[in-house]
């Protein structure tokens, strides 16, 4: 008996493993530090683009980055004086719900994924590079179940205080990961912090990349706060209602992108009981993708084929939804809005494959 669940811990252990190792984590940077920009990799990447003429500003300090006062001519700083120059502010769609989540993949995120797949929504995950090598299976999950990838840089540092050199290793080394793990070069991005200046855009732009910001501060939804108990979940959810109930009130002739997180299991939570609001309001639900019509969301260099998402034609949840690459077709199923019961970490095994070792395990022992 002991041989055999010897045999079977190892079957399990080697499976976590091979999990684990299909990046190899030691040929990217440090995790949550800025990348170094003399590694052989940035300095090729460097030699790709033409930096020549980015816009000069002083480099802004602070996580978040504090105001100048009075603000800079030219800068056009979004987080600062609302200039958003053309950024993506607002989900093209009307009455839709621009469904983004920043700053995971990590091991809360299958829960997640677990609710929208039951409520068959759609969403633009908003990825972490330093998060990506350690959680590329749920990497993988998200693309498969029709979600959209988009960048979060590599360490979360805010971009107007980096140097034009360092944004672009943070960018790059989150492609290299995300295309790693996907085989898709994204193609939308969100800046940390919301922290965007015109020199921040210049450099973006020329990496092929798009700043999605979200629409305004009644569309964030200061989940973060929880963890940090600055707000408590109830706090959040009713200031947050408020928001919704403003919207529905409103013409809708634009939907909105919403900030929400799926780090770790506050915010989690915290969305399992926020999107059954706009569901029970009869707003859209769409990803970046689909709010923005876009039929190509990546960029030209995937080695992956392009995906057709769902939510181009955003639908009320519980209506037919389209299903990929077949418009107007899919389930006309009526769906639960009740959040998913499974644990975080059952979800996170179920999502890696390692309950078929668990199972596979639990049938050596009892034979």
């Amino acid at each position: 008996m002991v041989k055999l669940i010897a045999s079977s811990l190892t079957v399990l252990l080697l499976t976590i493993a091979a999990v684990k190792a299909q990046i190899n984590i030691a040929a990217y940077p440090t995790v949550n530090e800025v990348p170094a920009i003399n590694s052989p990799e940035v300095v090729a990447w460097l030699k790709e683009i033409d930096l020549t003429g980015a816009p000069k500003f002083p480099l802004n300090k602070g996580a978040p980055p504090l105001c100048p006062i009075p603000a800079i001519p030219d800068e056009c700083r979004w987080t600062c004086d609302g200039c958003a120059g053309d950024d993506i502010t607002a989900c093209a769609a009307p009455n839709t719900w621009g469904l983004t989540f920043d700053d995971g993949p990590s091991v809360n995120t299958p829960t997640l994924l677990d609710f929208l797949k039951t409520n068959k929504l759609s969403a633009s995950f908003f990825i972490i590079g330093s998060n990506a090598i350690q959680y590329p299976e749920t990497l993988k999950r998200e693309v498969q179940e029709g979600h959209h990838l988009a960048s979060h840089t590599w360490s979360h540092h805010a971009l107007t205080t980096l140097s034009n050199e360092q944004i672009v290793a943070e960018m790059k080394w989150t492609e290299k990961a995300v295309m790693e793990a996907t085989g898709l070069r994204m193609k939308y991005m969100r800046p940390p912090y919301g922290d965007i200046n015109n020199r921040v855009r210049f450099v973006l732009k020329k990496l092929g990349y798009i700043p999605v910001d979200w629409t305004g501060d009644d569309y964030d939804t200061n989940d973060w706060k929880i963890a940090d108990k600055k707000m408590t979940e109830q706090q959040v959810i009713a200031n947050f209602t408020k928001s919704l109930d403003k919207y529905v009130a409103s013409d809708k002739a634009k939907g909105f992108y919403c900030l929400e997180h799926d780090v770790n299991k506050f915010v989690v939570d915290a969305a399992l009981k926020l999107l059954p609001l706009g569901i029970q309001r009869k707003i859209n639900f769409a990803s970046v993708a689909g709010c923005e019509n876009d039929a190509q969301p990546y960029q030209l260099g995937s080695t992956a084929p392009m995906p057709t998402l769902p939510g181009v034609n955003p639908t009320t949840p519980g209506q037919p939804s389209p299903s990929k690459g077949a418009p107007g077709g899919g389930s006309t199923a009526s769906p639960t809005v009740l959040p998913s019961k499974t644990g975080n970490g059952a979800s996170a095994m179920a999502a890696s494959g390692l309950f078929a070792a668990a199972a596979a395990a639990a049938a050596i022992i009892l034979a």
